[in-house]
């Protein structure tokens, strides 16, 4: 009868076209137990049989069928055979996983998202298997975060929780190979010594073998990647298996990632504060919150910071804070006996491949917020392919972070660690070298952009060589505001840094490349800083063209910011070195500056002739980009003269040049002075229809300046229709822009219009106050203006 039992249980395997190892995975018998049962030498359990019926999903005719065959003439049921004799034992219920810190904190996203991912819609009991991989950098709790989860949810899984450290990033100590991995989570679950099968894979059957069925929750801490994982993956359903690991796996198959980044703002200062002990922390909330900034929110400095603290009972955090404020002890304050940032950092950046380390140093040499692969590939001097997978694999990495598509940052202590690396290297030139790499791929790059955007200038700025590598090539103007404004606050970082660094070419010439540019889109006090180091780096490089550049654009940036008098003294030193060098298109384009600030103080014959002059010159050269400045500016001198029919003829000229040229911001320009000379001429209407259109441009060019001008000026046509509540709301709107622009004048005549706006709105006391800001801002300015802001003030009820 035992015969016929192994018999029927073949046929049913071969019906359904299983191996012995695909049922025993199934079934949760070894495929030594299932071979015995077929060759008939032993009498099975019922319970086994059981088991197989449900595996091959028998129908209940041929599962009694089968059930009845194992019961043959009523001999005694013999023990399930196992592996090397052994005989069966008590279930073994592992509960492995390490004690969960009591301070743990915040991840609320992250546990909930896990454990919807481990409850599942139907229930623990009809849930398959879920496999999430935490990824993060070295330091960030992913550790604690899987360990917190495991026993939140340790009653789930009532067959037992597993807990193997595969030493990914263990300092001093390899990997763990998946064949030692293997063996202990069998040892776990109850496999003796003797019955290890001694190769990978046959451990990693048994482990499938033992683990269907069951209700295991797995904790595969630390790992190094997917190949290392793969193998300790349990084969049936109802497991949870969490992976941490400080590389990104979408390598894993049917894993769900979850990155994990630093804490908040306030869970850091909260898990600072519990391990500090809230008594060390009260009443020094300044010092705590700069100490949870220099740590970068990351949970393994704060608990160093905090442990530090918490066993200096003479220190306040003032005292830590002095302590971790020096850079260049940043690192090695962050390091208490057992634990370090830096020594955890170091395993990470072990794990690279010479290329990938090289990548990382050089990164930091970056001064801005983030580097691209075009800029990387410039300082590591490598093709774009090559740097474009570097950053990928550092991403992968949690070395750099990827806060936008291409564009990656470091952590602040990484970016420190990274310095710390490049300084043990000061003795070679490399950085410097891969530094003036880069910014040869800044300044050439920045160029391109400007041609685009402003062609008829493009002689009047510096022209720098193609760089070596793949230079950034723009398909056209969009393209090249786009780059601008993505790359701004990096192209500010550098400019200041080649004055810091002793690159005083990069620091004339970048500014001077990018001044329209930063005209539009600084702050004029911050193009202040940056046009006096230019020009102490023209002066450094002993060049009066680059010099007398330099003077020009801070006469423009004084300007902005309503210095008049310092203004014109720095334009004439300007007109005097072109003068002196013979540079008679530059000599035209100071002269056209001029104009315009002489006929912003009310000098207007003065500034007519200037416009002359500049006119003349331009057309002689040719000049077109000159031209275009005088045309534009013509317009408004002559229509503050009185002189409307000739300056008509200027605003058509000057408009008409522009959209010829496709000058977009000239355009705005001229639109906007075209609608206040029609405003002068009451035909508020018009002016309003070219101010919206001025608005339009501005806005699409991102031009902050311009948006500022167009609202004020569509606030001044509004009000003189006797619309004073919409006319505020555009006055308002250009405050927005103000402060960022630092343009003064402007910000006189928006209190005016508003004075004017309340008091017709009958709110003679907000008036008032109007009044006496736009009062104080053009006396201060010593324009024409001040004398309409005092009568204004004046004519108001006190």
């Amino acid at each position: 009868m035992l015969g016929d039992f192994g018999t029927l249980l073949r046929q049913y395997r071969y019906s359904t076209g299983w191996t012995q190892e695909e049922l025993a995975e199934q079934s949760g018998l070894s495929t030594h137990a299932i071979s015995v049962l077929e060759s008939g030498r032993r009498r099975p359990r019922l319970s086994s049989v059981a088991r197989l019926a449900d595996a091959l999903g028998l129908e209940p005719a041929d599962r009694d069928r089968l059930l009845a065959a194992a019961r043959g003439d009523g001999e005694p049921e013999q023990p399930e055979p196992q592996p090397g004799g052994a005989q069966p034992a008590e279930p073994v219920v592992p509960r492995l996983l390490p004690y969960a810190v009591p301070d743990f904190v915040g991840r609320r996203g992250e546990v909930d998202r896990l454990l919807a991912l481990a409850t599942g819609p139907g229930g623990a009991g009809a849930r398959p298997l879920v496999i999430s991989a935490i990824d993060g950098m070295a330091g960030v709790g992913k550790t604690a975060l899987a360990v917190h989860l495991g026993h939140a949810l340790a009653d789930r899984f009532p067959d037992g929780q597993l807990f193997v450290d595969l030493r990914g990033s263990t300092p001093g100590q390899p990997p763990l190979e998946p064949g030692a991995a293997l063996a202990g989570l069998l040892r776990a679950v109850g496999v003796g010594e003797n019955a290890l099968p001694p190769h990978t894979e046959e451990r990693a059957q048994l482990w499938r073998s033992r683990a269907a069925g069951k209700r295991y929750l797995l904790v595969l801490d630390n790992a190094v990647d997917a190949a290392q994982v793969r193998p300790l993956i349990p084969g049936g359903p109802r497991c949870l298996v969490l992976v941490t690991s400080r590389q990104r796996m979408p390598g894993l198959d049917g894993a769900v990632g979850v990155p994990l980044d630093v804490l908040s703002h306030d869970e850091a200062v909260e898990l600072f504060t519990r391990v500090a002990g809230p008594d060390r922390v009260a009443g020094h909330a300044a010092a705590v919150e700069e100490i949870v900034t220099r740590c970068g929110r990351l949970p393994l400095a704060l608990r160093i910071a905090a442990a530090r603290l918490a066993h200096h009972p003479a220190w306040t955090p003032a005292e830590l804070l002095q302590r971790i404020r020096r850079p260049q002890r940043l690192l090695t304050e962050l390091s208490n006996h057992d634990q370090s940032v830096a020594a955890a950092f170091v395993e990470s950046y072990r794990s690279l491949t010479p290329a990938q380390r090289g990548a990382f140093r050089l990164a930091a040499v970056h001064p801005g917020e983030d580097v691209t692969p075009h800029a990387l590939a410039a300082l590591v001097d490598a093709p774009l392919d090559e740097t474009e997978e570097l950053l990928e694999s550092l991403h992968n990495h949690h070395l750099l972070i990827e806060h936008a598509a291409f564009r990656y940052t470091f952590h602040d202590l990484l970016r420190a660690f990274a310095g710390e690396l490049l300084a043990r290297e000061a003795s070679t030139p490399v950085p410097r070298a891969a530094l003036v790499r880069l910014f040869d791929h800044y300044r050439h790059t920045a160029a391109s952009a400007m041609d685009l955007l402003v062609p008829l200038e493009r002689h009047h700025r510096p022209q720098p060589p193609a760089p070596g590598g793949t230079p950034l090539v723009f398909a056209g103007p969009a393209e090249a505001t786009d780059w601008l404004a993505r790359e701004h606050a990096n192209l500010l970082a550098l400019t200041r840094h080649a004055a810091e660094a002793d690159l005083p070419e990069y620091a004339a010439d970048l500014p001077a490349i990018l001044w329209r540019h930063l005209k539009r889109h600084l702050p004029a006090q911050d193009a202040l800083g940056l046009g006096l180091s230019a020009l102490r780096a023209t002066r450094q490089l002993g060049s009066p063209a680059r010099e007398a550049a330099a003077l020009r654009h801070l006469g423009l940036v004084q300007y902005q910011l309503g210095d008049f008098p310092q203004a014109l003294d720095l334009l004439h030193r300007a007109l005097e070195l072109q003068r002196r060098t013979g540079n008679r298109s530059g000599e035209a384009h100071v002269l056209a500056n001029l104009g315009l600030t002489l006929t912003r103080t009310g000098r207007l014959e003065e500034a007519l002739d200037h416009h002359r002059e500049a006119l003349r010159l331009a057309r002689e050269l040719p000049e077109p980009a000159v031209e275009s400045i005088v045309l534009t500016n013509l317009g408004p001198t002559l229509t503050r003269l009185g002189r409307m029919r000739e300056a008509l003829d200027h605003h058509h000229e000057a408009l008409e040049f522009h959209r010829r040229g496709g000058n977009r911001l000239g355009q705005a320009i001229a639109l906007n002075q075209f609608g206040e000379h029609q405003q002068r001429l009451n035909r508020h209407p018009e002016a309003l229809d070219l101010y919206q259109e001025a608005l339009e441009l501005h806005r699409d060019l991102g031009d902050t300046f311009g948006q500022a001008e167009s609202h004020t000026l569509l606030g001044d046509a509004l009000l003189a229709m006797d619309a004073p509540e919409s006319a505020l709301r555009h006055y308002r709107a250009a405050l927005d822009y103000l402060p960022h622009t630092g343009e003064r004048y402007n910000l006189g005549r928006i209190h005016t219009g508003m004075a004017r706006a309340h008091l017709r709105l009958g709110a003679p006391g907000t008036a008032r106050t109007h009044a006496e800001q736009a009062v104080a801002i053009h006396t201060a300015l010593d324009v024409p203006e001040a004398d309409e802001a005092r009568a204004l003030l004046a004519s108001l009820p006190t």
